[in-house]
């Protein structure tokens, strides 16, 4: 456990520093992969061996899109996701037929499991014709004939690519949600991302969805350059005008060789401000109504098109989830902690799209990179999940992972705590105040342990790799 000083230090050293989102692939790192195979039969047994013995919970199913349409500057000044650039409808539909193929893959092995949710995500998802979508949910049928009631099956995209036939079309072919990546509704903000979107584009989408009776969220993004508190404020009542009712609003992720991380820096609003935009944003919509779910997402009540919406990457409370992860650099995870110590896997699919197909060509799941678990691996994976929607079920983890996430990580908890940003009970750690806003950080702090022993073992890989054959210990020269 982190000596307390210690936690103080770094949180101190800290609260002033830009926010980087590492909860995104879980825990940990995907830097640390470094399989090239996964024990596929290892993994349909112990699901198996769940799903005999009741346990096994339901997955949710993640079906990736490479392409997007082309900006300048590219990939829209600040995506760090691997991308393909856009070039026609027969190379989508190409190289869907071996999202297909990987699905059948998978289709026996994960026979008599029940789909809990969907994301159709990308890239880009609504590139697609419009007689496309019901081709995917046919896919997901074929590989999913149980799917829970009430399942969230949402397909991503951008504004200017939707139509109405799309929107008919999504809706019939048995999707109930679109999720709208806008950014900023203020043009002349969004026109530095290369896009052409405008606000009419927003506005259509919207009403399309309301009238094919699908429930839509739209994904905001503050601290973008040139933003100021009040444009960000400004897109928010804009939305809420708008009546959407649920509003993902999350801060910028800057690196990378991106325009905005190399040619737009001095243009980013300072940590302090985007703290700022996170208290006004929340307090805004709190105000009118809506309800915080996680650390960047809000929902009014009353959607008349809303279900019991779940995001897909975190478990449901005393269930291990697993994802399944199609297509072009998807991402999967299987947690079957309940068989024992490293039974459990994250992997990512090629993302070199040549190699995918050729790959899928050989008959093999393709994958590029993989990691088993440890046990404390599987803990710092679980508790990044439930980070995102800003507490912990301290008996429902309990009883899911047989440990007590406070008495791991007391001395997180309590520094956080100190600082008004979490609030622990018997039942339950709850990030409160400016909590979520530093839930990177937080993360951060939670495995400074792991990442250590890890770092150190990668070391010691490294040192072996470069002892010439024959040397070692007990060799005389």
């Amino acid at each position: 456990m982190l000596d307390s000083t210690y936690v103080t230090d770094y949180i101190d050293s800290h609260l002033g520093q830009r926010q980087v989102n590492k909860i995104q692939h879980g825990f940990p790192s995907p830097r640390y992969w470094t399989g090239t195979t996964v024990p596929v039969d290892e993994i349909t047994e112990d699901r198996g061996r769940l799903r005999r013995a009741g346990q096994a919970s339901e997955v949710f199913l993640y079906i990736g899109v490479p392409y997007c349409i082309r900006t300048d500057p590219g990939k829209c000044g600040y995506c760090l996701f691997p991308v393909e650039e856009f070039k026609g409808n027969d190379a989508l539909e190409d190289y869907y037929g071996y999202v297909e193929r990987e699905a059948e893959l998978y289709r026996e092995r994960l026979a008599g499991t029940r789909l809990g949710s969907a994301y159709f995500g990308g890239g880009t998802s609504n590139l697609y014709r419009p007689a496309h979508y019901l081709k995917i949910m046919e896919l997901v049928n074929r590989l999913f004939p149980d799917v829970a009631a009430g399942a969230d099956l949402t397909l991503e995209g951008i504004p200017q690519l939707f139509t109405r036939d799309k929107m008919q079309a999504i809706r019939d072919s048995g999707m109930n949600r679109v999720s709208m990546g806008v950014q900023q509704v203020n043009e002349r903000l969004n026109s530095l991302s290369g896009r052409r979107q405008t606000t009419r584009h927003v506005t259509q989408s919207l009403d399309w969805a309301r009238e094919f009776g699908l429930a839509a969220n739209v994904d905001v993004i503050f601290g973008w350059p040139q933003q100021t508190v009040e444009t960000m404020l400004a897109d928010l009542r804009t939305l809420v005008s708008w009546d959407v009712h649920d509003i993902t609003h999350y801060e910028l992720n800057v690196g990378g060789p991106t325009d905005f991380a190399l040619n737009r820096f001095h243009e980013l609003p300072s940590t302090l401000s985007n703290l700022e935009m996170y208290r006004a944003g929340r307090d805004y919509l709190l105000e009118q109504g809506y309800e915080q779910h996680g650390a960047y997402s809000f929902r009014k009540p009353g959607d008349p098109a809303s279900r019991d919406f779940r995001e897909g990457y975190r478990p449901q409370l005393h269930d291990v989830a697993d994802v399944v992860g199609l297509g072009y650099a998807a991402i999967s995870f299987f947690g079957a902690a309940v068989l024992g110590p490293g039974r459990s896997w994250s992997y990512i699919n090629q993302r070199n799209l040549a190699r995918y197909k050729a790959m899928i060509d050989e008959g093999r799941l393709p994958v590029e990179r993989a990691f088993r678990h440890e046990p404390d691996d599987w803990v710092l994976a679980t508790v990044f999940r439930h980070l995102l929607s800003m507490g912990l079920d301290r008996p429902g983890l309990r009883a899911a992972m047989g440990v007590d996430v406070y008495d791991e990580f007391a001395t997180v908890w309590d520094g956080l705590a100190a600082r008004g940003l979490a609030e622990v009970t018997p039942e339950r750690i709850t990030l409160v105040g400016d909590g979520p806003f530093y839930t990177p950080m937080v993360s951060t702090l939670l495995a400074e342990e792991r990442y250590r022993a890890l770092r150190e073992r990668e070391v010691g890989q490294q040192k072996e790799r470069l002892v010439p054959a024959g040397e070692g210990a007990g060799h005389v020269g």
